[in-house]
């Protein structure tokens, strides 16, 4: 599952908080943009066997997404995405490979026909781009399901559920939570495994807040490493210091920093095996996202 994508489905909750003035179109429809975090050294502590060692982590992505109006309440997200992913362990004894490239195609549903309801379904799939011809093995598949409700103007609970299938694995989550805005500059946020956040809204285009973030990527290695096509999933959480600018519908900067509180690294063998797993420490790590509409 990656936790980072997840984002772009709390993106679309900003994006079409308003309806349009005149025209669905008002929304300028198509999107480009990027995001990068790179995750400082952290000590590798294996439960057995290897030496300790150090690991750095680091993510871009650039995507491309449209919008594309059903209704005045409705709207579908087609999006494609390249992403690499670098895992750098220097006394990794599974694998050598530090870089990773995959493609993401995504496809959100989202809606506030509902009276008082929110709805946000995604789904993804994610390939290998060194591996077009083995979708069975280098595959992943990802997906969303958020109902956002409105208790009060105050008060809103969350429920679904986000799971992941592939790569040897496959898990399913609930989301359950709630957000809470005691004024029109404060909200707090703790959805599990989503957001957990407090916002403060500057102005109309700055929002400053503290925000939890979890990450978590599996990949899958190629056949000439130690041990051939491995599958690792590395799962951390970190806390940081958000500025969020924006001008609504056309552009929007994301900046971040703080500190990863570590977490967990385990790798499998091709059958998903035999697991070698390993503790993470801390890390600083700082990250941002860049979207422009047209």
């Amino acid at each position: 599952m990656k936790w980072m994508c997840l984002a772009f489905a709390l993106g679309i909750v900003s994006l079409s908080a308003e309806e349009p003035s005149h025209s669905l179109w008002d929304y300028h429809p198509i999107h480009i943009g990027g995001n990068a975090i790179a995750i400082g050294k952290a000590d590798v502590n294996p439960r057995k066997g290897a030496e300790k060692g150090e690991a750095s982590f680091r993510k871009a992505s650039s995507y491309l997404y449209m919008l594309v109006p059903v209704s005045a309440t409705s709207y579908f997200f087609p999006r494609v995405e390249w992403n690499t992913f670098d895992l750098d362990w220097d006394q990794n004894p599974k694998f050598k490979q530090t870089q990773f490239y995959y493609l993401q195609f995504a496809m959100t549903f989202y809606s506030t026909a509902l009276e008082k309801w929110r709805w946000i379904a995604r789904a993804d799939y994610n390939l290998d781009a060194q591996h077009f011809s083995q979708p069975g093995l280098y595959s992943l598949w990802t997906g969303v399901l958020w109902g956002t409700y409105e208790i009060h103007r105050k008060w809103h609970y969350h429920v679904g559920a986000t799971g992941y299938s592939g790569c040897e694995g496959g898990t399913l989550y609930p989301i359950i939570g709630a957000d809470y805005s005691p004024n029109k500059k404060w909200t707090i946020s703790l959805v599990f495994p989503v957001t957990y956040a407090a916002e403060y809204k500057v102005n109309d285009w700055c929002r400053v807040a503290l925000k939890g973030r979890p990450l978590r990527e599996r990949l899958r290695t190629g056949s000439h490493e130690i041990q051939p096509q491995s599958v690792f999933n590395y799962s951390s959480m970190g806390a940081e210091l958000n500025l969020l600018m924006e001008k609504t519908r056309r552009f929007e900067c994301e900046l971040y920093a703080g500190y990863n509180f570590g977490g967990t690294l385990y790798i499998k063998d091709l059958n998903g095996k035999n697991p070698y797993y390993t503790d993470l420490d801390g890390a600083p790590y700082i990250g941002a996202n860049i979207d422009y509409a047209f």
